[in-house]
């Protein structure tokens, strides 16, 4: 068996490397990503085409060894109600389940057609899609629990990055079209189903949960609720926290996002942009996220003193602009819609690209407005990059709890951790993580040769304990001091929180009947 799994890798390490192999068409090449001219025939969620995925998917450099995958070409429509349509990818684990289904929204964060999901996981996909082939491996905890994973180019043909209504509509029209595919894929048509996406994701996962109540109403019995963080619902703070730092290429790309949705804006636009930057910022609309954040580095959109927009934030109170902002901001008025399902939402309280006031106010105003549950969990030592990491293992926990019949909290409850690895149940999906990660290198079938690692154990334990100890004592005062080269903030941590940490493990270790001291003397051993 040993010698068969290392034979595998070897076979597709040459593979990759040596083997002229025809690449899978981008999808401003692939006829099947064109919108059909028949496209107001259909209705909202309706599948006009279907097709196998045209190449093996893939984790990076490996194989995903999955029973099935298709792609789907599904009726949506735009941020004007006008019908259009998208692609979203349905992925079959062995020994799949087919009364749970997960929407994954992923972190395409990019104006360009061709870093969309669907193409991004393929095999022989460019590179420059990395970002999303990364992103995999957290897919992977829900493919290994024998979940459906539904894959949503929801950013739409137009690739309207940061536009709301468009990401939302089409993440719930992706939804009704899976549970119409019973004969296809096999998944239940009353099957249940969860949502989960960070950062770019939780734009499109929000807004499906804002949305659903008038726009896809029939779906609240499916939806059993979404997790999402790095939680987006105010465009323009994003916009003007990133400007002038390491991550200024996002808002690059947004801006030509909401540009490609909202093309009246363009003459208007060219106008308030320095003429020597314009041709600079176009180029943002053929690249993905890996590589916006080379281009763009420290770039000054808004700040500064030559910023590239002539009024600098001041073009945020044109008119115009700030009409569309407001058509993009969630929670805004409960008119627009209030989350019928449960919400799980969890967030870096140091987090430098969407800061901390963007989900408090979401979830202050929803919950004033009536939701019925969320819950809000906050890690004290994360920025965005992460939370992305520390709050994945949470927000699969609190799904896993969710598709398992669990009642979630009624009402609403905020909770603030010293880190969310601390939150209930958190720790294990990193052991499934790496368990599947290790497991599919060496090409196991996801879902019948990974585990479904739902239990902690002590060793999960205590490291996240020590994990969170370490991001207490490295968590700086200010994040820009690490994203943005014109501020340098120095911290003033004490050893207090390193031991406050370890404290924490003493007192794990205790309650499990270990005497931790005498563990480290080598007077008593343990059994993990």
């Amino acid at each position: 068996m040993l010698f068969k799994s290392f034979f595998f890798v070897f076979f597709w390490i040459a593979t990759a490397v040596g083997s002229p192999i025809d690449p899978p068409l981008a999808p401003t090449q692939d006829p099947f990503y064109e919108v059909p001219s028949n496209v107001s025939g259909y209705k909202n969620g309706d599948i006009i085409k279907w097709r196998d995925t045209p190449a093996q998917l893939r984790s990076i450099y490996f194989p995903l060894n999955v029973e099935k995958a298709w792609q789907l070409l599904v009726r949506t429509e735009d941020s004007f109600g006008e019908p259009t349509a998208f692609v979203t990818t349905v992925i079959k684990p062995y020994n799949a389940i087919p009364s749970k289904v997960l929407s994954y929204q992923a972190f395409e964060d990019s104006a360009s057609l061709d870093c969309s999901p669907s193409y991004s996981v393929l095999y022989g996909a460019s590179m420059s899609t990395i970002g999303i082939q990364f992103e995999v491996a957290m897919m992977e905890i829900g493919l290994s629990k024998n979940w459906y994973l539904v894959l949503p180019d929801y950013e739409g043909p137009k690739s309207a990055f940061t536009v709301g209504p468009q990401s939302g509509k089409a993440t719930l029209d992706g939804i009704r079209a899976a549970l119409q595919t019973t004969d296809l894929t096999g998944i239940d048509s009353d099957a249940k189903v969860g949502l989960y996406g960070y950062s770019g994701g939780s734009i499109a996962a929000g807004w499906a949960a804002q949305l659903q109540p008038n726009y896809a109403p029939e779906l609240e019995k499916s939806i059993i609720g979404a997790a999402f963080g790095g939680f987006v619902t105010n465009i323009t703070s994003t916009a003007l926290s990133i400007d002038g730092t390491s991550f200024s290429g996002i808002a690059v790309a947004a801006m030509n996002g909401i540009l490609q949705e909202y093309s009246y804006l363009k003459d208007l636009f060219l106008r308030q942009m320095d003429s020597a930057r314009v041709e600079e910022f176009y180029k943002a609309k053929t690249l993905c996220l890996k590589q916006l954040s080379g281009v763009y580095n420290y770039v000054e959109l808004f700040t500064g003193q030559n910023p590239w927009m002539i009024k600098g934030a001041s073009f945020f109170g044109i008119p115009q602009i700030a009409e569309v902002v407001k058509n993009s901001t969630l929670a805004l008025t409960s008119s627009h819609g209030v989350p019928q399902f449960p919400l799980f939402i969890f967030q870096g309280e140091r987090d430098e690209v969407v800061p901390l006031e963007q989900p408090q106010r979401a979830y202050e105003n929803w919950c004033s407005w009536g939701a019925k549950s969320i819950e809000f969990a906050i890690s004290k030592t994360s920025g965005h990059v992460l939370e992305g990491v520390t709050g994945l293992g949470a927000g699969f926990a609190w799904l896993e709890r969710v598709f398992d019949g669990h009642v979630p909290i009624e009402g609403c409850q905020r909770t603030l951790r010293e880190n969310n690895l601390l939150y209930p149940g958190a720790d294990a999906n990193y052991r499934q993580l790496l368990d599947t990660l290790v497991k599919g290198i060496f090409g196991a079938k996801i879902g019948q040769d990974t585990d479904d690692l739902s239990e902690s154990t002590l060793l999960s334990k205590v490291l996240a304990h020590v994990l969170t100890a370490w991001f207490s004592l490295l968590t700086p005062v200010d994040q820009s001091s690490i994203s943005s080269p014109r501020v340098r903030i120095a911290t003033n941590h004490t050893e207090n929180k390193m031991f406050k940490g370890l404290g924490d493990v003493v007192d794990l270790w205790k309650s499990e009947g270990i005497n931790p001291w005498s563990v480290l003397q080598g007077n008593e051993t343990f059994s993990l």
